[in-house]
């Protein structure tokens, strides 16, 4: 049941059904173990305090704690389809890779996270920032942050062009769920805001009285390559977890399917169901809280 006292955007009460939330863990990319090594060169150890924000059903979370063999982190994530995931991904990771890993799945906002003053050492954001690229979300990442810790946003991006590994009939394909049509009643912002995720920072470079909470500059890493490795069904599986398209009527989603279905027989590359290999890059952007 969806939480009304919670402040969502519209379109993020797609995530909160059981059925978006197996698609999510089925179909969307991991994050490379790259990304664990190049966050713990930032100063953290496996014993730092993590949380997850916005962890949806535990993609990013899983990879911090078996390749990073981080043993503390805390999830907050407001859609309870997610926490039961995120939470049994987790319990069978503690089983099967790291017995030491003490983890918390918890409800909550950008806005409210449930946790104290000055008590966590690294907030990751996983695809997910441009749903609150706010002041009012950098206040209280800061308000729980120690001094010094960091905000790490993490970002999985498929390049197509001149030097993209990606086929560009493959935009037909992993980009259908960006067509108009499939956008109607004001579904479409959700791409907006991921233009725009940038936008919070740009502001405070402006408004020094910001700078109490979060360096306004992003430093980036250097793209990592994330080949994933996909097939028809985990495609459409991704495709039907975006948000927008979770809340798509039964008739139009299943039009958006038929037409995907229609896009992967009509090349060769992703026809009959069989594996093929989307080119991502993992992109890292972190600031900190001043240390004092």
């Amino acid at each position: 049941m969806v939480n009304e006292n919670l402040k969502l955007k519209d379109n993020a009460y797609g995530y909160h059904t059981k059925e978006c939330s197996d698609n999510y863990s089925k179909g969307r990319p991991s994050y490379p173990k790259e990304s664990i090594e190049f966050l713990k060169g930032l100063g953290l150890s496996s014993d730092s305090v993590m949380v997850d924000l916005a962890s949806g059903p535990g993609k990013f979370t899983r990879v911090l704690a078996i390749e990073g063999g981080f043993n503390n982190i805390t999830c907050v994530e407001p859609s309870g389809d997610f926490r039961i995931e995120c939470e049994n991904i987790l319990n069978q990771v503690k089983v099967e890779y790291n017995p030491t890993l003490n983890f918390k799945v918890l409800e909550g906002l950008s806005t409210s996270i449930p946790l104290p003053d000055n008590s966590v050492d690294c907030i990751t954001v996983a695809t997910a920032w441009h749903w609150f690229s706010n002041i009012e979300s950098v206040k209280e990442i800061s308000r729980v942050l120690k001094p010094n810790g960091i905000l790490a946003i993490i970002w999985n991006v498929a390049n197509f062009g001149e030097n993209s590994k990606n086929p560009l009939q493959l935009q037909s394909i992993i980009r259908l769920h960006r067509d108009p049509k499939f956008n109607t009643n004001n579904r479409l912002p959700t791409k907006s805001l991921r233009d725009k995720w940038r936008d919070v920072f740009d502001e405070m470079k402006n408004d020094p009285k910001t700078h109490i909470y979060l360096n306004p500059e992003l430093t980036k890493s250097p793209s990592i390559p994330n080949p994933q490795i996909t097939f028809g069904e985990k495609t459409i599986a991704s495709s039907l977890s975006m948000s927008y398209i979770s809340l798509l009527p039964p008739t139009e989603k299943q039009q958006f399917i038929n037409e995907l279905k229609q896009n992967l027989e009509s090349f060769d590359l992703t026809s009959n169901n069989k594996e093929f290999t989307v080119y991502y890059d993992t992109e890292i952007f972190y600031t900190r809280k001043p240390s004092n």
